[in-house]
């Protein structure tokens, strides 16, 4: 069975095809009043377009001739927009005053003007809920409902002789602004309509408002719809909500930004994205759902006058008279604007086609057609190169399949084929992709959900929570008359965790069956980057939660909180949930399912895992880098020094030397070491003997290796060949089982030269070293008592180097109850599903997370294997069984209506 997924199309790159069908420039116009095209707007049957000069043009998109001109304003026109249902046209001026327009009429319907004088209206937009927004000179931001009752004021050219006239365009080469001549009498059908005094928010920023731009589903943002306005004179951008009474509240300023370049344009995509043309050539791009500048491109030589956002990316227009289009290809498109430039998914350019003459003042698209105004007086009208690309099924249609089995295929070939590798800057935008993507899965399914910014230059964690929806009642219990009656129980909240960043795959290409970014289905197992570790088992979690929530079954809250940083040592994570602590009140469980059985065939529940702290041990002298045969002996050479210090650190006994290493360290109790007798029993049974050699990385860590030849009892080492334990004595596999899950180690990973070089004597040496703590080690303690230890042993050398001794990172360890309640359901559960007890057995590996989650929710961690020890995750073919994905499914669910 091969699971083909529609999204390997983007990887295909339709940009490949497009020298067969390039854009083209269609049609040019010239306005014959040598009047600069200052803005556009388009209809099904119309391009309007805004003049230096106060007209507004209208052209046939059948012909391309001039229908008409539209006169009334007395100042150039700024800003047009069109009503979504294409019945009213908008126009803002230098006049300070905005008008209606009748697009069926091609008449003007109404003038609204302001209780102040305000200056030029550069920005204007209208709203789903009939609100008009605009941008004033005056650094106010002002609306008109048009539900509300029409204001009665003065003629439209009461306040007109004092207007003042922008110096907006003399950055632009100085076109200026020159007085209408035009001398139009007034229809007596127009509405006069005056802005009422609390429509008006004044200084809503220290400069002119140029652009704004308006969306109804910008995430993390309360009421009916959003605004966002931007600056040009400085670099800050804020957002605004339109609450449901209809009033203006500002939510957010963007920071982050080049203070040395101002806002010129905007444009909001669907998926979130904010893009902002800046002085200088510049296009930041800003993602909404966390107040985050995820990039900056830089796609021209001078200032951005215009953006547009669409289903692939962006258009952007510059004063150096070129039009860009910025392609994210980790977006499925449909079609492709036209590729006046291409970019890829990185946004680095791609291709250039052609290059305007003028100054591109203003740009609109529609369907079929983008539209491009400048300075030479001219229009010019483009084709959309469509690029034949396959389409995706719509996502409503797909996630809401009956069949649990079809919706974990569906969610989960989608998402393998977002490469979510963290680590590694280039697939930053495929991380937030990917977890966007699970953000929008999880609502589909019933959830409320957010992306939650991480540190700077890190994934954002993907926050979801389903609520309860069939609360348990406490037992019985008589009232003061004597009737027993039952009363509603506060429903527990059970925390998922887990992570969709993967390890990389691209260096293991010719290992790999199949594309491991496809998810691939043979014999019963799907392959993929990802399936096991760990994209598999929260699909599964998210149906099985999906699953109770839709049948009305629900008797917990439960909240999904899914990383991107996992592999990377989870930088960042502490961070984002401490400043989003209001999201994880009253936490009661914390589950997870983050590693593996030790076979094939017997289930396992995990209480247990160590901590890690890692350091680096550097040897160096001041000296440049020297000549072995010349000044070799007559120097402290840092390699030899770093090979004494090392050697002090672990004894042939594989114990560690640090002084009170072991002093914390827990004694094995009676209770504990009962676990490990079942698990001794399955690794003398034949299924421990036939168990397949190639293992995952973390199985390597769970499944035990024995070497009769090698082992003895003050000797716990590791083969890496797997023989059968049945010589063993009973002692003998304990002792090896806890060397490597509940007692601490030290590893030397490698060591680093300054020049690597069979003659040279290396100045500078580094050695990674890591230590695996347990219960009760105190991190604090183990890296004091490192250095002190070191620096002790470097100075019986008596050398000239200096040494230092850097802790790069650290993870405290984690240890459940096994006699709790919740891992005696969690038991059950698995029980219930495989008809056979899980065995209860500890890492020597580390996730970081849970030890935080435990003390940041004050609530136990369960942690419930899904995958086989054959999965492969972090290698080549990695891989997880379909039945186990359903079992797992099972598995939850019942542990969740159990608890």
């Amino acid at each position: 069975m091969t699971v083909t997924s529609p999204i390997n199309c983007i990887y295909s790159s339709p940009l490949d095809n497009h020298h067969k069908k390039k854009t083209r420039c269609i049609h040019a116009i010239t306005n014959e009043d040598d009047n600069s095209v200052l803005s556009l707007a388009s209809s099904e049957k119309y391009l309007f377009s805004g003049s230096q000069g106060s007209l507004i043009h209208v052209w046939s998109l059948d012909t391309f001739q001039l229908v008409t001109l539209l006169e009334g304003h007395h100042g150039s026109v700024l800003g047009l927009t069109i009503s979504a249902d294409q019945q009213w046209l908008f126009s803002s001026s230098g006049d300070g005053t905005v008008r209606v327009w009748s697009i069926d009429k091609l008449k003007c319907h109404r003038i609204i003007r302001s209780c102040h004088d305000v200056g030029d209206i550069f920005s204007i937009v209208f709203t789903q809920s009939q609100l008009l927004f605009f941008g004033c000179q005056n650094t106010s931001i002002q609306w008109y409902d048009f539900n509300e009752k029409s204001a009665n004021g003065s003629s439209v050219f009461a306040n007109n002789k004092n207007c003042q006239k922008t110096q907006f365009f003399k950055l632009f080469h100085d076109l200026g602004l020159h007085p209408s001549k035009q001398s139009v009498q007034e229809e007596k059908d127009v509405i006069q309509c005056v802005i009422r005094a609390n429509n008006v928010y004044s200084n809503a920023h220290d400069g002119y408002i140029y652009c704004i731009a308006y969306s109804k589903d910008i995430p993390n943002l309360a009421g009916e719809a959003q605004v966002m306005v931007m600056l040009k004179s400085v670099y800050l951008g804020s957002v605004w909500s339109i609450r449901v009474d209809k009033t203006l509240h500002h939510h957010k300023t963007l920071t982050g930004g080049d203070p040395d370049r101002g806002i010129l344009s905007l444009a909001l995509s669907d998926e979130g994205y904010l893009f902002c043309g800046v002085q200088g050539g510049h296009v930041q791009i800003w993602d909404l759902e966390t107040y985050q500048l995820i990039k900056t491109v830089v796609a021209h030589t001078d200032d951005v006058l215009s953006v547009i956002a669409n289903r692939s990316g962006f258009i952007s227009a510059s004063a150096d008279g070129s039009i860009k289009v910025l392609i994210s290809q980790t977006v499925q498109v449909i079609s492709y604007l036209m590729y006046m430039q291409f970019w890829n998914e990185a946004f680095n350019l791609k291709e250039t086609i052609e290059k305007y003459n003028g100054i591109i003042l203003s740009m609109a698209q529609s369907n079929e057609h983008l539209f491009t105004g400048s300075n030479d007086h001219s229009i010019k009208i483009w084709n959309m190169a469509a690029t034949e690309v396959e389409v995706e099924p719509a996502f409503d249609n797909l996630i809401h399949a009956d069949n649990p089995n079809d919706l974990l295929l569906y969610i989960m070939e989608k998402w393998i084929s977002i490469r979510t590798i963290s680590g590694q800057p280039h697939y930053l935008e495929e991380c937030r992709r990917g977890a966007k993507y699970l953000k929008n899965v999880m609502q589909q399914l019933g959830a409320t959900s957010q992306l939650i910014p991480a540190i700077a230059g890190k994934n954002p964690l993907v926050y979801a929570k389903f609520y309860a929806n069939k609360p348990k009642t406490q037992p019985l219990t008589p009232d003061q008359n004597g009737s027993s009656t039952q009363s509603p129980q506060k429903a527990r909240t059970v925390l998922f965790y887990g992570h969709y960043d993967v390890m990389a795959a691209d260096n293991e290409r010719n290992e790999w069956l199949h594309d491991p970014f496809k998810l691939t289905g043979l014999n019963g197992y799907l392959y993929g980057r990802g399936t096991s570790d760990n994209k598999g088992p929260i699909a599964s979690t998210l149906i099985a939660v999906h699953e109770l929530f839709k049948d009305g079954l629900l008797n917990v809250n439960v909240i999904f909180l899914v990383e991107g940083e996992e592999e990377c040592g989870s930088n960042g994570f502490l961070e984002a949930i401490t400043n989003h602590q209001s999201l994880f009140d009253d936490i009661d469980l914390i589950l997870l399912s983050n590693s593996y059985w030790l076979g094939e065939d017997t289930p396992c529940i995990t209480y247990g895992l160590r901590g890690v702290v890692r350091a680096d041990i550097t040897v160096s002298n001041g000296l440049s880098n020297l000549h072995s045969g010349v000044e070799g002996g007559a120097v402290s050479e840092p390699l030899i020094d770093l090979v004494h210090v090392l050697g002090k650190l672990v004894n042939r006994e594989k114990k560690v030397l640090i002084p009170d290493f072991y002093e914390d360290v827990l004694p094995v109790t009676p209770s504990e070491e009962l676990l490990y007798e079942p698990i001794v029993d399955w690794i003398q049974s034949s299924k421990a003997a036939s168990l397949p050699k190639s293992r995952s990385q973390h199985s390597c860590i769970t499944s035990p290796s024995f070497n009769s030849d090698t082992f003895s009892d003050d000797d716990a080492s590791s083969s890496s060949s797997f023989t059968t334990a049945a010589d063993q004595s009973r002692e003998q596999i304990k002792h090896q089982l806890m060397s490597k899950w509940r007692f601490p180690t030290l590893t030397v990973h490698k060591m680093e030269v300054s020049v690597n070089h069979p003659t040279v004597i290396s100045n500078s040496v580094t050695a990674t070293i890591s230590m695996r703590i347990v219960p009760n080690q105190e991190i604090s303690d183990i890296c004091n008592n490192l250095k002190l230890y070191v620096y002790q042993i470097f100075d019986q050398l008596k050398s000239d180097n200096g040494i230092q001794v850097d802790i790069q990172s650290y993870a405290n360890y984690w240890l459940g109850n096994p006699d709790s309640s919740y891992f005696k359901a969690a038991e059950a559960a698995i029980e219930n599903e495989w008809q056979i007890k899980p065995l209860y057995i500890r890492e020597g590996g580390s996730i970081p997370a849970v030890g935080w989650l435990e003390k940041f929710c004050k609530a136990p961690a369960i942690h419930i294997p899904f995958g086989q020890s054959s999965d492969q995750a972090h290698l080549p073919n990695e891989r997880i069984r379909l039945h186990n994905l359903h079992a797992g499914r099972r598995i939850i669910k019942k542990l969740l209506q159990d608890i």
